[in-house]
This record gives structure tokens, sequence and C-alpha cells, in this order.
């Protein structure tokens, strides 16, 4: 495939995601994933979505920063942060193949708990919301998706919409902001990255805006599961790759 083909499919790719994640609110960034790795691999798509969910998370905390939660945010950061550095060197320690195979699962996973969760059993244990947060950690340093694990823990703690939204994005700043460094460092973004960057940015603002657009007018409810559908055959996809 020319490069030209795979620049036009990740955009493509990337502009579908993040206006299905303006509709729903998530997903944008596990949605994007296996699709581009089949595209371009997993260490250009890791570099280029983690990237490109900082960029949309410091435009959300730009615009409602007075609404985060700065005691979770703390509370958040530690745990995750621990997670984040135990998943980089778990990346770092086997190969593409094996990677995949995990992230495949864990897709699955999150695509049959949103189709289906219907009774939520409440979590007051600190020990096991603590856990739930290290293991998003974990999960985001290894494949930068671990929005669905810590919404689990935020669901209980952030009640509100717009603390929830505020909060979440600040600590992907962070969190993104580690692996991108670490990303800059380690020489990871190579020519071809480069090339797929611009691109892929202009992809997720026409998403962003025309998600938002569409979240006034479409049923929120119908989204969520196409893209729990989409989540298990991306996952189902990578599984027999």
């Amino acid at each position: 495939m020319t490069m030209v083909a795979k620049i036009i499919l990740l955009f493509l790719i990337i502009l579908i995601s993040n206006t299905i994640q303006g509709i729903t609110g998530f997903a944008g960034t596990i949605l994007a994933m296996p699709f581009s790795i089949l595209l371009i691999g997993i260490d250009n798509s890791k570099q280029i979505l983690n990237l490109l969910g900082m960029l949309a998370s410091i435009w959300i905390v730009i615009r409602s920063y007075k609404d985060i939660c700065w005691e979770e945010f703390l509370k958040i950061i530690i745990f995750m942060t621990l997670g984040l550095l135990i998943g980089m060197k778990l990346y770092s320690m086997y190969s593409p193949t094996f990677l995949l195979k995990i992230l495949g699962i864990f897709i699955l996973f999150v695509s049959l708990r949103g189709v289906l969760q219907n009774n939520k059993t409440k979590i007051n244990n600190k020990i096991v919301l603590s856990s739930i947060l290290l293991f998003a950690g974990i999960i985001h340093g290894m494949f930068v998706v671990g929005g669905p694990i810590v919404v689990i823990y935020a669901t209980y703690k952030l009640k509100d919409k717009s603390t929830f939204r505020a909060t979440l994005s600040l600590v992907w700043i962070v969190l993104n902001g580690i692996i991108f460094i670490k990303g800059i460092i380690s020489g990871k973004f190579s020519r071809e990255v480069m090339g797929f960057l611009i691109p892929s940015i202009l992809a997720l603002g026409f998403g962003m805006v025309l998600g938002e657009v569409l979240y006034k007018k479409m049923n929120q409810n119908v989204f969520m599961k196409i893209t729990y559908i989409l989540l298990f055959i991306s996952g189902f996809s990578i599984l027999i790759k």
C-alpha cells in the first residue's frame, strides 16, 4: 500500500473514531487503535494516538478547567502514574505479536462489558478502587487506551458530567505527556510518523467538531451500541491477525 493511501485511510479512521468520541463521550482512542495498528503498526499508532489524545484533552481543559476536581485528580494521577511506568516497561519487554493479543483480549472485554452491563455493582472498597486505577495506568502505559478502565473508578467518584470530563482530561494531559516525552527521547517520532501526524491532527479537529454537532441531533444510546459492536469487531480482528 502506498504512503498516500495509508494517510487517507488513517485520516478516515481518526475522523470516524473522534466523531463517535464526540457523540458518546468515550472510545476515540481505543476504537482507532486496532485499525491504525493494522494500517501503520503498533509503535507508530501508539505515538500518534497518544499525541492526539493529549491535544484533545488540552482543548477540553482550556475550556473547562474550573470544573476540575483537584482532590480526585491527585488520587488518580498517583496510582495511574505508577501503573503507567509498569505498563511502559512491560511494553518494551514483549514482542508486538504478544502485545497485540493482550490488546485484542482487552478490547473484547471492554466491548462485552459495555453491551452486557445492565446492573452496575457498587464498588466501595478503597483497595479495589485503587487497584482499578493501577490497572488502568498499566494498560495506558502499554497501549494508551486506559480510559475505559479509569472510567469505572470515575463513575463512582465524579458524579457531575463536567467535573468528570475536565478532571479526566487533565489526567490524560499528564500521562500522555509522559509517554510523549519518552517517545521523543527514544526516537519514536520518525519521518514516517511525522508524515502521518499533520493529517491525523486535521482529522482529530474535524472529528471533534462533527461529533459535537451530531451529539445534539442524534440518539446517543444507538451510537453507544454501535461503538461497542465496532470495538468487538476490532478486538476480534486483532486476535485473528
